[in-house]
Formats: structure tokens, C-alpha cells, sequence
């Protein structure tokens, strides 16, 4: 079973570190709110492994005054594609 994650409080809450733990191939991890920060991390800063597709929501990165079009290993999503992205996927998991 295939699992979104969105994780919405910035880095220093650790959030991403707790949700690795859990992650499964396939799964996903989406930055949204305060969470998108982390896409401002070195890449080994944030990425949790190979198998794990991760996206940020594009208005709350440009809220937040953020140029996330410059990290290869994220996808910049609008609402629609949230939308999308929580179809595509199982289960989702709110980590605050």
C-alpha cells in the first residue's frame, strides 16, 4: 500500500527524520506549509531514499519567498496536483 506523507512544520521539528522511519518504496512525501523549508536543505538533508517521490506545494514555497525550481529531486505541485497527488496514493499521513 502506497502512502502520501505531507509533512507541514519546518526542519527544526524534525518531522522528516521520524518519518523515514516509517517510509516504504513508492511511498511519497509532500512539503507543504512551514514544511516546504526543507526544500531548502542540501539534498542529503532531505532525502530519505530512492524509492520515495517528493513534491512541495508550489504556492507556500513562493509564500514563503523560496526557489524550489533549482532542486532536481523536487517536484513543485499546485492545489490541483495535491489533489492529484492524494488520489494517486493509498493512505495518506499527516506528520505535524
Amino acid at each position: 500500500m502506497t502512502c502520501l506523507h505531507t509533512i507541514s512544520k519546518s526542519p527544526t521539528n524534525k518531522l522528516l527524520s521520524s518519518c523515514a522511519s516509517v517510509l516504504k518504496p513508492g511511498d511519497g512525501i509532500l512539503f507543504i506549509e512551514d514544511g516546504v523549508y526543507y526544500c531548502s536543505l542540501a539534498e542529503s538533508g532531505r532525502h530519505p531514499g530512492a524509492d520515495v517521490r517528493l513534491f512541495a506545494l508550489k504556492e507556500d514555497a513562493a509564500a514563503r519567498g523560496l526557489s524550489v525550481h533549482s532542486a532536481a529531486d523536487v517536484e513543485l505541485v499546485d492545489y490541483a496536483g495535491f489533489v492529484e497527488l492524494c488520489c494517486e496514493y493509498e493512505k495518506i499521513v499527516s506528520w505535524f
